[in-house]
C-alpha cells in the first residue's frame, strides 16, 4: 500500500505541486489506516473501517495530527521564509524517491 500511495503522491505532485503538501497532511491517516483496517472479510472491512473513522477522524484527533504535521513542515522546508521555494522542494521529494 505504501508503495501505491507514493506512486499516487508523486503522480499529483507532478501535475500540481500543492498536492505534495496535501499527501504529507494526509500520510498519518494513510498510515493509521493502514494498521487499523482489515480486508479478510466485508464485514471485518466495514467494521474495523468504522472502528477507524471513530479513533482518527473525529475533529479531536485530527487537530494535534494536522498540527504536527505543519508544524514539522514548517521546520523542513521554507514555507515559512520563503514559499516560492515550495514548488521546486515538492518536486525534488516527489523524484528523489526513485533514487
Amino acid at each position: 500500500m505504501q508503495e501505491k500511495f507514493n506512486e499516487y503522491v508523486k503522480s499529483r505532485t507532478l501535475q500540481n505541486w500543492k498536492f505534495w503538501i496535501f499527501s504529507i497532511i494526509i500520510k498519518p491517516l494513510f498510515e493509521s489506516f493502514n494498521e487499523m483496517v482489515s480486508t479478510a472479510s466485508r464485514a471485518e472491512l466495514y467494521q474495523t473501517t468504522m472502528q477507524w473513522l471513530d479513533r482518527h477522524c473525529l475533529l479531536p484527533a485530527l487537530r494535534p495530527m494536522v498540527l504536527n504535521t505543519l508544524r514539522h513542515l514548517s521546520k523542513t522546508t521554507t514555507i515559512l521564509s520563503d514559499p516560492s521555494l515550495l514548488p521546486e522542494k515538492a518536486m525534488q521529494a516527489v523524484t528523489e524517491r526513485d533514487v
